[in-house]
């Protein structure tokens, strides 16, 4: 309950505490002074526990965390005797469900393999969300004539006047994913179950930034990178007095690689149901704005693993056929072809970026070709399904 309380805490201030750009400071880099009452304060004050809490924050959100901890009040409240509901059956595996396309495909990849017996565990942070996983659980088990997964959701919300906006929030809010493996640490440890699986492309976990200046400032989520989840196992291990650890189980694939499979099994219109929008609330007849990162990298996926969507209700703009796109889009876009690009033209630039993005991180040596050799498959994926937009619909923005 402590790792749960800190970890709903993280994000609330994350959300409450705006970045404020200044001279000098760009990206509005905080610097946070967080104090939490927790139960076993003799374990929290440690300095092995306290030092990893800091490490893991600092990667995340790429600023710099001060954490204590203090005493908190005894709880009085009378607590329910444990119920004996056993279930119908016990899981033998756990792993984190978002509701995104990848998750969705994590999800469908190893149904198709025979791996039905999982504890689905969702961080309800926005409405609809659980709704939108449990209809999405429900309908593959029906499609693929196999046992229903069990489902656990976690559901936070802010309360007080900062909800009122979105835009009195942060909206980068990088510290999410140290709620979402706290939750799924405690149903691991409920279940008696070591691994806890992250449904993530390779391409999206590495998540090298198209430009170098993202490099610094938490301008690129670090959520399923592998450092991230080698520290959090590392904390999560010592809160359970048992080990846990985090796993990347499609970490060899691109997004489009692992979408290829629900197209031979006929699972492409339940695919189509995830959520991949930034922009979860300003959109209002379609699901999606189609326009910003989230949805080029779900159009380019979509395309490159030969599945056809269905525009009309399901993206505000069609980036593929649509007119030309909003200048920050625009910007994105041309970024995001030009590195591709530069991955297929040899371009040394490029490879020295992923160097700089790698280094200081616990990724093995060994493992940077293999990086490599992902990111030029998923620069042939883009070329060759977004190639064409370099054209005259990018050259009427300004660079």
């Amino acid at each position: 309950m402590d790792l749960l309380n800190i970890a709903a805490g993280v994000y609330a201030v994350d959300r409450a505490v705006k970045r404020q750009a200044s001279t000098g400071n760009d990206t509005g880099i905080r610097f946070l002074n967080v104090c939490f009452s927790v139960q076993d304060l003799a374990f929290w004050q440690r300095s092995d526990i306290t030092e990893v809490v800091e490490e893991i924050l600092s990667f995340l959100t790429d600023e710099n965390w001060s954490v204590a901890f203090k005493q908190a009040k005894a709880v009085s409240v009378p607590q329910q005797a444990p119920l004996d509901l056993s279930l119908m059956r016990r899981p033998r595996r756990i792993a984190l469900y978002s509701g995104g396309l990848d998750s969705a495909a994590g999800l469908a990849n190893r149904v198709l393999a025979g791996m039905d017996d999982y504890l689905l565990v969702t961080v309800g942070h926005h409405n609809k969300l659980r709704r939108l996983c449990a209809k999405q659980i429900k309908e593959l088990s029906q499609l693929t004539q196999t046992p229903r997964q069990l489902h656990s959701t976690l559901t936070v919300n802010l309360q007080g006047g900062v909800t009122k906006r979105m835009r009195q929030q942060e909206s980068s809010q990088r510290s999410r994913a140290f709620l979402f493996c706290a939750a799924a640490a405690v149903a691991a440890q409920t279940c008696q179950i070591e691994e806890i699986e992250i449904f993530e492309n390779g391409v999206g976990a590495i998540n090298l930034p198209v430009m170098t200046a993202m490099l610094i400032g938490g301008l690129a989520t670090r959520g399923a990178h592998p450092t991230f989840l080698k520290r959090m196992g590392e904390l999560a291990s010592h809160v359970a007095e048992n080990p846990v650890r985090y796993s990347l189980p499609f970490a060899a694939l691109t997004k489009a690689e692992m979408l290829a499979p629900l197209k031979i099994h006929g699972l492409e219109a339940w695919a189509q149901q995830s959520q991949s929008c930034v922009h979860t609330s300003l959109r209002e007849k379609a699901s999606h704005c189609g326009q910003c990162p989230g949805c080029i990298e779900r159009r380019q996926a979509f395309a490159a693993a030969g599945i056809a969507e269905l525009i009309v209700g399901q993206y505000s703009f069609d980036l593929i056929e649509g007119k030309t796109l909003a200048p920050n889009s625009a910007d994105y876009l041309r970024c995001y072809l030009d590195d591709a690009a530069a991955w297929l033209s040899g371009d040394t630039s490029i490879r020295h970026r992923l160097h700089w993005h790698l280094s200081g991180t616990d990724v093995p040596s060994e493992q940077h070709k293999l990086i490599a050799e992902r990111q030029y498959r998923h620069a042939q994926e883009v070329m060759t399904t977004l190639g064409h937009l370099t054209g005259q619909r990018l050259a009427k923005v300004p660079n």
